[in-house]
């Protein structure tokens, strides 16, 4: 990312530092697109006025026509696709994956041309996945939504999910999973390109932590850990929670010794990364006994358990009742 100079209006306002297109694909996901774009918004003016000085965008849509976001509500283009050789970002917001088609030649050329350019192109929500598909990043990785890792990797072979990072840089390019990603990367953005002042005041507006331009995605579990080695682990046995991994190779992908990894869990929790593991088991196995129609077995072996007996083990060593007893209740 590269910092653009002010320039001077004849009536004293500044000019654009920074210009941003922004592609709305039928489906997107409302929320992406107006936490990327609020940042913007804040950082452009002064006070809170929304005039497009410090920085400017386009919405636009494929074919020029109003597209509707996955909530219903309609978005209306404020530019036609072309106006996007004029930006210096090109965001791409996705939405609920059903609506993700692959193989869509004219938005890839799109995001093509941009690369050819030398423009950094941003892919939010699900349409990462169409970032990856254009051929644009360079280390294969991509930052998703843990909801969708299955998914993205089911499509493309050879990839990475990154489910641990609120968005990832690859060369020129973004990927963001969405949510408070859209404005962590935006913030970060606006840290680079404009000023740091303008980052914090857009946060601090919006009432968004600035600590969390570099941090990861939340854990769904024990959200309240500090420890950083303690979240990414989680992180990991809720991604591997049906084929569970040994805490040899946990410890091996936090980049620390399987002794360093107990000790930190033992200070942060006062648990063994086993016993925090056999918690997420459990709580697992409460959910799809009292929302599917699984058979015992089935919901074992989906929440990591060898067989019916070892889930009652783990249920007992809890305090909890015996997992039958929840299929009796529903």
């Amino acid at each position: 990312m590269t910092t653009k100079q002010d320039g001077a209006k004849s009536d004293g306002s500044q000019t654009q530092r920074l210009t941003l297109g922004i592609v709305v694909l039928p489906g997107f996901t409302l929320s992406a697109l107006s936490l990327f774009l609020d940042p913007f918004r804040l950082a452009a003016d002064d006070k809170d006025k929304s005039r497009q000085i410090r920085c400017g965008w386009k919405i636009c849509t494929l074919n020029g026509l109003p597209v509707e976001s996955s909530s219903g509500m309609t978005v209306t283009p404020t530019a036609p696709i072309g106006a996007l050789d004029d930006c210096d970002y090109i965001a791409v917001v996705g939405g609920v994956l059903p609506h993700y088609r692959p193989g869509q030649s004219a938005l890839i050329e799109v995001l093509k041309r941009a690369d050819r350019q030398k423009k950094n192109v941003i892919g939010l929500c699900t349409a990462a996945f169409i970032v990856a598909e254009a051929g644009l990043l360079e280390d294969r990785n991509c930052c998703v939504n843990w909801f969708h890792k299955e998914d993205f990797l089911q499509l493309f072979d050879g990839f990475t999910a990154d489910t641990t990072s609120l968005f990832h840089r690859s060369g020129r390019h973004f990927t963001c999973a969405g949510g408070l990603g859209a404005a962590s990367l935006a913030l970060s953005i606006i840290q680079a390109e404009i000023s740091e002042e303008l980052a914090r005041k857009s946060a601090s507006i919006l009432m968004f932590p600035y600590e969390l331009l570099s941090s990861e995605q939340p854990a769904l579990s024990f959200n309240g850990v500090r420890s950083p080695m303690i979240r990414k682990a989680i992180r990991i046995f809720e991604e591997t929670l049906e084929d569970p991994l040994a805490m040899a190779e946990v410890a091996r992908r936090l980049g620390i010794s399987t002794r360093q990894m107990e000790r930190g869990f033992q200070l942060g929790l006062g648990k063994t990364a086993f016993q925090v593991r056999e918690e997420l088991r459990v709580q697992r196995a409460k959910e799809l006994l009292t929302t599917s129609n699984a058979s015992l077995l089935e919901v074992a072996v989906a929440s990591g358990f060898t067989d019916t007996r070892s889930m009652n083990r783990s249920f007992m060593r809890q305090n909890q009742n015996l997992p039958r007893s929840y299929r009796n209740n529903r």
